[in-house]
């Protein structure tokens, strides 16, 4: 029941942010801290099962390319898990070092599919408009987000490190 709440918290929270920011200005990515806070608390199988359906909600809730945001945050879940093995996610400046390298993974995802879908590379101005501030607004957020969601959810699961 928790997670719905965070759940929800988090989609509201994601549109307030979108409207209130300014166009050129792209805000925090709350479904990727969603997908990475739900994958900690999971097994790897259905974390990344819930980090793609969370994708594809993104996808049918902005009226994007379907499977788009599903395969960016999947991968960000699945780095998730593997830099789990290696830095401990207790500590937080290990955190923001998952988090960052989590974040360039769905990245990565996001152009394994722009370039599979044979278009162009991303414009210079998506680097600038999009990534930089998504990623910084991101890192910014991530403290009390995840301390938003250990409150709800309890302490993390050790059982899947």
């Amino acid at each position: 029941m928790n997670a719905l709440v965070l759940v929800f918290f988090s989609l509201v929270l994601q549109a307030l942010l979108s409207g209130l920011l300014p166009d050129r200005v792209s805000p925090p990515d709350l479904w990727f801290l969603l997908a990475v806070v739900l994958a900690s608390r999971q097994n790897p199988y259905a974390g990344l099962a819930t980090a793609f359906g969370l994708g594809l909600l993104q996808d049918l809730s902005s009226a994007g390319y379907l499977g788009f945001h599903a395969l960016g945050l999947t991968t960000a879940a699945y780095a998730f898990y593997g830099l789990r093995g290696w830095l401990h996610w207790e500590e937080p400046a290990a955190r923001m070092v998952v988090l960052a390298l989590a974040f360039l993974a769905k990245w990565g995802g996001f152009l394994i599919l722009v370039y599979w879908m044979r278009y162009t590379t991303l414009p210079a101005s998506t680097w600038v408009q999009v990534f930089a501030p998504e990623l910084v607004l991101t890192l910014l957020v991530a403290p009390f987000y995840l301390r938003l969601a250990e409150a709800l959810l309890g302490p993390g699961e050790e059982a899947y490190a």
